[in-house]
């Protein structure tokens, strides 16, 4: 099935099929109606040659990622690094190989970049082109089995003459709470990292999980003009449910006005925590939201607290120092500051007031690298953070 739906793509992206056709062939592969709804997105309308559509960066800015991170890997003494797309990670699509790549990766399969110090990198189990990176090894098939992507992560190494090197991994880190709170146990699975330890027994590796992460949370003016485009769709969408939400609605119309913003403004979420409880909305009800919108290659999260009916006055001293926190932070966060600075000043807050929060106060967008601790009950000790100092 897979690669039938692999077939399917190529000929779509080559112009050999056309948008309807490409729709009903895929309709009848199991799962084939979703990955259409991820892969036409990217295919302008129009086209008599169906190609996927402009990446939302230039190469401008694919050269500035580049040289940033061959100044890390040359100060840390790395010859190449293994850099993984989604691989087990279902959260912030636009994350690690994509941020390399500049995109050419398919949203539901995992993939890789290998990137040497010195010469072009090399896509790996790639589907769709990449505007920054010319050399490629697709997925393949050996006698109708698809070709593991850590034995093609060993290949292309050894192409690069580099199976004895100090090769620098993102995404094998178990343990490290503070790299990003869904992701605790590493980014790549299992097979794909025994079957690169095995067939590179003479490299030398070390994950750099921590230290990618902080070079990624830096933006280029491209990626924050992008960041504030995605920021505007969900202040757009906070407007509209301000305006539509009602007690007594049902929860799915409420969702319905979410996708269909979404939809309309060309844009997806992968993070949507949103919950309701059975049945229409009662007065008093508090929903609590947050959205991690992708718009043009931009990514920003944004929260709603939004309150049915009546606020009672316990939440009135909530929101009294949610704001009083927000302003706090805004008016303080500048560049130069220390994170750990900031996140004590926060806590003095916090202790003062008598409450606790559970998610961080800060965290970082693509990768979502925490710079402040997140608490599992009151009066418990926090998690370790990335980037304090």
């Amino acid at each position: 099935m897979e690669k039938k739906l692999n077939q399917l793509i190529s000929n779509l992206a080559d112009g050999q099929l056309g948008r309807r056709e490409f729709l009903t062939r895929m309709a009848a592969i199991p799962g084939g109606v979703a990955a259409a709804a991820a892969v036409l997105p990217m295919v302008p309308s129009g086209n008599a040659q169906a190609q996927f559509g402009p990446p939302p960066f230039t190469p401008a800015e694919g050269r500035r990622r580049h040289a940033r991170i061959r100044a890390m890997m040359s100060e840390k003494g790395l010859d190449c690094m293994i850099i993984p797309h989604r691989a087990g990670d279902g959260v912030n699509l636009l994350q690690y190989a994509s941020y390399v790549a500049g995109g050419g990766f398919f949203p539901y399969g995992d993939a890789a970049v290998v990137f040497p110090l010195e010469g072009d990198p090399i896509m790996v189990a790639s589907r769709l082109p990449s505007p920054w990176i010319s050399q490629s090894k697709p997925v393949v098939f050996e006698n109708g089995v698809q070709v593991p992507m850590g034995r093609q992560i060993v290949e292309a190494i050894e192409e690069l003459g580099l199976e004895r090197s100090n090769i620098g991994v993102v995404g094998t880190v178990t343990g490290g709470e503070g790299y990003n709170e869904f992701t605790n146990d590493g980014l790549i699975t299992y097979s794909t990292w025994a079957t690169v330890l095995a067939g590179l027994p003479r490299a030398d590796f070390v994950d750099i999980s921590g230290d990618f992460g902080v070079l990624m949370m830096v933006k280029g003016e491209e990626e924050i003009a992008a960041c504030r485009s995605a920021a505007m769709v969900g202040e757009r969408m906070h407007e509209m449910l301000l305006a539509t939400s009602r007690v007594g609605m049902d929860p799915l119309d409420f969702r319905e006005n979410v996708a269909l913003h979404l939809m309309r403004s060309d844009a997806q979420a992968d993070v949507q925590a949103a919950f309701f409880p059975p049945g229409p909305i009662q007065d008093g009800f508090v929903f609590n939201s947050e959205y991690g919108i992708i718009h043009h290659g931009g990514y920003c999260q944004v929260t709603l607290c939004l309150v049915f009916g009546q606020m009672t006055a316990q939440m009135e001293a909530l929101a009294d120092v949610a704001h009083e926190l927000m302003d706090y932070g805004a008016a303080n966060l500048r560049a130069g500051k220390r994170f750990g600075d900031l996140m004590e000043e926060l806590e003095q807050i916090n202790r003062r007031t008598g409450y606790w929060h559970r998610v961080p106060h800060i965290h970082g967008l693509l990768p979502m690298t925490l710079v402040g601790p997140v608490f599992p009950g009151e009066n418990a000790p926090g998690s370790r953070t990335l980037g304090a100092d």
